[in-house]
Protein backbone atom coordinates (compact mmCIF):
# COMPACT_ATOMS: atom_id res chain seq x y z
CA UNK A 1 0.00 0.00 0.00
CA UNK A 2 1.48 3.13 -1.08
CA UNK A 3 1.31 6.19 1.65
CA UNK A 4 -1.29 8.04 -0.22
CA UNK A 5 -3.52 5.08 0.18
CA UNK A 6 -2.86 4.78 3.50
CA UNK A 7 -4.04 8.00 4.40
CA UNK A 8 -6.91 8.77 1.91
CA UNK A 9 -9.21 7.56 4.44
CA UNK A 10 -8.28 9.90 7.19
CA UNK A 11 -7.51 12.91 4.35
CA UNK A 12 -11.37 12.37 2.72
CA UNK A 13 -12.82 12.46 6.19
CA UNK A 14 -10.91 16.12 7.24
CA UNK A 15 -11.57 17.46 3.49
CA UNK A 16 -15.63 16.90 4.50
CA UNK A 17 -15.57 18.07 7.72
CA UNK A 18 -13.50 21.39 6.73
CA UNK A 19 -15.63 21.92 3.88
CA UNK A 20 -18.70 21.36 5.37
CA UNK A 21 -18.03 24.35 8.09
CA UNK A 22 -16.68 26.51 5.12
CA UNK A 23 -19.70 26.64 3.37
CA UNK A 24 -22.55 25.56 5.65
CA UNK A 25 -25.53 28.48 6.48
CA UNK A 26 -23.94 31.05 9.06
CA UNK A 27 -27.14 32.37 9.57
CA UNK A 28 -29.44 31.16 12.79
CA UNK A 29 -30.65 28.10 12.56
CA UNK A 30 -34.23 28.60 14.40
CA UNK A 31 -35.03 31.49 11.92
CA UNK A 32 -33.37 29.91 8.68
CA UNK A 33 -34.68 26.06 9.83
CA UNK A 34 -35.82 25.07 5.36
CA UNK A 35 -31.99 26.57 4.60
CA UNK A 36 -29.72 24.38 6.91
CA UNK A 37 -32.05 21.52 6.77
CA UNK A 38 -31.77 21.56 3.19
CA UNK A 39 -27.56 22.29 3.00
CA UNK A 40 -27.65 19.22 6.14
CA UNK A 41 -29.26 16.86 3.69
CA UNK A 42 -27.16 17.64 0.63
CA UNK A 43 -23.81 17.99 2.09
CA UNK A 44 -23.97 15.45 5.36
CA UNK A 45 -22.64 12.03 4.50
CA UNK A 46 -24.98 10.55 7.46
CA UNK A 47 -27.96 11.94 5.05
CA UNK A 48 -26.39 11.65 1.76
CA UNK A 49 -26.04 7.74 2.75
CA UNK A 50 -29.47 7.61 3.70
CA UNK A 51 -31.28 9.40 0.61
CA UNK A 52 -31.07 12.71 2.42
CA UNK A 53 -33.15 11.71 5.56
CA UNK A 54 -32.26 14.05 7.95
CA UNK A 55 -33.04 11.81 10.79
CA UNK A 56 -29.62 10.18 10.23
CA UNK A 57 -26.84 10.25 12.41
CA UNK A 58 -22.85 8.72 12.92
CA UNK A 59 -22.81 5.79 15.16
CA UNK A 60 -19.07 6.32 15.62
CA UNK A 61 -18.26 9.84 16.08
CA UNK A 62 -14.38 9.44 13.90
CA UNK A 63 -13.52 13.17 15.57
CA UNK A 64 -12.98 11.72 18.71
CA UNK A 65 -11.11 8.77 18.35
CA UNK A 66 -9.19 10.46 15.79
CA UNK A 67 -8.25 13.43 18.48
CA UNK A 68 -8.06 10.89 21.00
CA UNK A 69 -5.28 8.79 19.56
CA UNK A 70 -3.69 11.61 18.55
CA UNK A 71 -3.32 13.01 21.86
CA UNK A 72 -2.27 9.46 22.89
CA UNK A 73 0.44 9.54 20.42
CA UNK A 74 2.40 12.97 20.95
CA UNK A 75 3.57 15.35 23.21
CA UNK A 76 1.36 18.39 23.71
CA UNK A 77 3.98 20.23 22.26
CA UNK A 78 4.06 18.44 18.86
CA UNK A 79 0.01 18.91 18.82
CA UNK A 80 0.13 22.67 19.49
CA UNK A 81 2.66 22.98 16.64
CA UNK A 82 0.25 21.72 14.58
CA UNK A 83 -2.74 23.33 15.73
CA UNK A 84 -5.25 24.07 18.20
CA UNK A 85 -6.59 20.24 19.14
CA UNK A 86 -9.58 21.55 21.23
CA UNK A 87 -11.18 23.30 18.08
CA UNK A 88 -12.02 20.64 15.69
CA UNK A 89 -12.84 22.81 12.59
CA UNK A 90 -9.14 24.47 12.43
CA UNK A 91 -7.25 21.61 13.58
CA UNK A 92 -8.50 19.62 11.07
CA UNK A 93 -7.32 21.80 8.57
CA UNK A 94 -3.97 22.57 9.82
CA UNK A 95 -3.48 18.56 9.98
CA UNK A 96 -4.62 18.47 5.83
CA UNK A 97 -1.44 20.77 5.37
CA UNK A 98 1.95 19.86 4.78
CA UNK A 99 3.48 16.38 6.17
CA UNK A 100 1.01 17.45 9.87
CA UNK A 101 -0.94 14.23 9.49
CA UNK A 102 2.04 12.10 8.51
CA UNK A 103 3.90 13.31 11.71
CA UNK A 104 1.19 12.96 14.25
CA UNK A 105 -0.29 9.85 12.62
CA UNK A 106 2.86 7.47 11.79
CA UNK A 107 1.67 4.66 9.45
CA UNK A 108 3.93 2.02 10.93
CA UNK A 109 2.32 2.79 14.10
CA UNK A 110 -0.19 -0.39 14.73
CA UNK A 111 -3.00 2.28 16.37
CA UNK A 112 -2.69 4.18 13.80
CA UNK A 113 -3.49 1.19 11.52
CA UNK A 114 -6.38 0.61 13.49
CA UNK A 115 -7.72 4.10 13.53
CA UNK A 116 -7.21 3.55 9.34
CA UNK A 117 -9.06 0.15 9.63
CA UNK A 118 -12.08 2.07 11.68
CA UNK A 119 -11.93 5.21 9.05
CA UNK A 120 -12.50 2.84 6.14
CA UNK A 121 -15.71 1.66 7.72
CA UNK A 122 -16.62 5.08 9.54
CA UNK A 123 -17.33 6.33 5.84
CA UNK A 124 -19.75 3.96 5.12
CA UNK A 125 -23.64 3.26 5.47
CA UNK A 126 -22.39 0.86 8.29
CA UNK A 127 -21.45 4.07 10.46
CA UNK A 128 -24.95 5.25 10.13
CA UNK A 129 -28.55 5.11 11.82
CA UNK A 130 -31.67 6.54 11.72
CA UNK A 131 -32.83 8.06 15.12
CA UNK A 132 -36.04 7.92 16.56
CA UNK A 133 -35.93 12.19 17.11
CA UNK A 134 -34.11 14.63 15.42
CA UNK A 135 -32.94 16.24 17.96
CA UNK A 136 -31.02 13.53 19.58
CA UNK A 137 -28.58 14.51 16.99
CA UNK A 138 -27.45 17.53 19.00
CA UNK A 139 -28.10 16.28 22.60
CA UNK A 140 -26.26 12.96 22.14
CA UNK A 141 -23.11 15.07 21.56
CA UNK A 142 -23.38 17.39 24.45
CA UNK A 143 -21.89 16.45 28.41
CA UNK A 144 -21.70 13.75 29.72
CA UNK A 145 -22.67 11.56 26.56
CA UNK A 146 -20.37 12.82 24.10
CA UNK A 147 -21.40 10.51 21.18
CA UNK A 148 -20.29 7.28 22.89
CA UNK A 149 -22.76 4.86 21.75
CA UNK A 150 -22.92 2.41 24.65
CA UNK A 151 -24.19 5.48 26.76
CA UNK A 152 -26.68 6.51 23.95
CA UNK A 153 -28.21 3.33 24.19
CA UNK A 154 -27.73 3.35 28.28
CA UNK A 155 -30.12 6.67 28.16
CA UNK A 156 -32.44 5.28 26.30
CA UNK A 157 -33.59 2.24 28.10
CA UNK A 158 -36.23 3.18 30.76
CA UNK A 159 -35.02 5.55 33.62
CA UNK A 160 -32.50 7.00 31.26
CA UNK A 161 -32.04 10.52 29.75
CA UNK A 162 -33.27 10.24 26.43
CA UNK A 163 -35.95 7.70 27.57
CA UNK A 164 -38.64 10.12 26.09
CA UNK A 165 -38.03 8.91 22.87
CA UNK A 166 -39.97 5.87 23.43
CA UNK A 167 -43.49 5.20 24.41
CA UNK A 168 -42.16 1.43 25.66
CA UNK A 169 -39.59 -0.31 25.78
CA UNK A 170 -41.05 -2.73 23.31
CA UNK A 171 -40.78 0.35 20.79
CA UNK A 172 -36.91 0.79 22.16
CA UNK A 173 -36.72 -2.86 21.55
CA UNK A 174 -37.66 -2.68 17.68
CA UNK A 175 -35.98 0.45 17.17
CA UNK A 176 -33.05 -1.30 18.19
CA UNK A 177 -33.22 -4.55 15.85
CA UNK A 178 -34.53 -2.48 12.66
CA UNK A 179 -31.20 -0.20 13.34
CA UNK A 180 -29.18 -3.27 13.31
CA UNK A 181 -27.53 -2.18 16.90
CA UNK A 182 -27.92 -5.52 18.69
CA UNK A 183 -24.24 -6.20 18.41
CA UNK A 184 -24.09 -3.43 21.00
CA UNK A 185 -25.33 -6.05 23.68
CA UNK A 186 -23.76 -9.20 24.81
CA UNK A 187 -26.50 -11.88 24.74
CA UNK A 188 -30.50 -10.20 25.41
CA UNK A 189 -30.72 -6.85 24.29
CA UNK A 190 -30.72 -5.41 28.10
CA UNK A 191 -29.34 -2.42 29.45
CA UNK A 192 -27.37 -4.40 31.53
CA UNK A 193 -25.81 -6.24 28.69
CA UNK A 194 -24.57 -3.21 26.72
CA UNK A 195 -20.95 -3.89 25.77
CA UNK A 196 -17.93 -1.78 27.50
CA UNK A 197 -16.41 -0.74 24.03
CA UNK A 198 -13.82 1.80 25.40
CA UNK A 199 -12.50 -1.24 27.97
CA UNK A 200 -13.11 1.12 30.99
CA UNK A 201 -15.13 -0.66 33.34
CA UNK A 202 -18.14 1.66 33.00
CA UNK A 203 -20.00 1.45 29.72
CA UNK A 204 -20.93 5.72 30.75
CA UNK A 205 -17.01 6.03 30.00
CA UNK A 206 -16.15 6.82 26.17
CA UNK A 207 -11.96 6.92 27.23
CA UNK A 208 -10.13 3.75 26.96
CA UNK A 209 -7.70 2.93 29.97
CA UNK A 210 -3.81 4.49 29.70
CA UNK A 211 -1.64 2.76 27.49
CA UNK A 212 -1.22 2.93 23.43
CA UNK A 213 -2.32 -0.71 24.08
CA UNK A 214 -5.94 -0.05 25.38
CA UNK A 215 -6.83 2.51 23.29
CA UNK A 216 -5.83 -0.29 20.42
CA UNK A 217 -8.44 -2.12 21.51
CA UNK A 218 -10.96 0.32 22.03
CA UNK A 219 -10.02 1.06 17.90
CA UNK A 220 -10.86 -2.23 16.92
CA UNK A 221 -13.93 -3.10 19.45
CA UNK A 222 -15.46 0.12 17.15
CA UNK A 223 -14.42 -1.45 14.24
CA UNK A 224 -16.06 -5.28 14.76
CA UNK A 225 -19.17 -3.19 15.68
CA UNK A 226 -19.32 -1.65 12.26
CA UNK A 227 -17.75 -5.05 10.31
CA UNK A 228 -21.01 -6.91 11.92
CA UNK A 229 -23.37 -4.02 11.14
CA UNK A 230 -21.55 -3.80 7.45
CA UNK A 231 -23.01 -7.02 6.52
CA UNK A 232 -25.95 -5.60 6.36
CA UNK A 233 -25.94 -3.10 3.96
Amino acid sequence: MTRENFYEPFITKLREWVVYQENCPKNDYCTHVEEHDEFRAANDRDCILTGGDLFADTIFSLWLPLRHTIARLNSKEEINAVGNIRSKYVFCRDLLRGDNLMRLLPEDNSVVRELRELFVLGLKRCNVMLLPLRNLNSKRGMSPYYDYMPRFLYELFPGGDFEYAFETEEELLSWIKTEKLQMFFEGEIRRENIIDLSGSGDIKVSLAPDGDEAQQRMLHNYYKILQLRDMYY
